[in-house]
């Protein structure tokens, strides 16, 4: 008799180095994409291109960062659902 071989694909395990790496690479993204947004927005758009005033250039580029900080935030709970989902698919099997 010949042996059956198990087509089933083997379940990705994420390790523990991995799963940090993601965390950081995105606490690394909330932190720093806004403060970056903010300061190019700031100095190389609406101080030097639009010459708005202090005040105005402020608070514009605060809306900016804030809404890249949402992004940001937004773009790390898609991929901790769906990771969630196939974890989750893969332990029922």
């Amino acid at each position: 008799m010949a042996k059956q071989k198990n087509n089933k694909p083997k379940p990705v395990v994420h390790s523990d180095s991995t799963a940090f790496q993601t965390v950081l690479f995105y606490c690394l993204l909330i932190i720093f994409l806004p403060i970056v947004t903010f300061f190019s927005l700031k100095y190389m758009l609406f101080d030097s291109v639009l010459q708005a005033t202090s005040i105005q250039s402020n608070i514009y580029s605060a809306v900016a960062a804030v809404i890249t900080l949402h992004f940001a935030l937004g773009l790390y709970l898609y991929r901790a659902y769906f990771n969630a989902e196939k974890s989750a698919a893969e332990k029922e099997d």
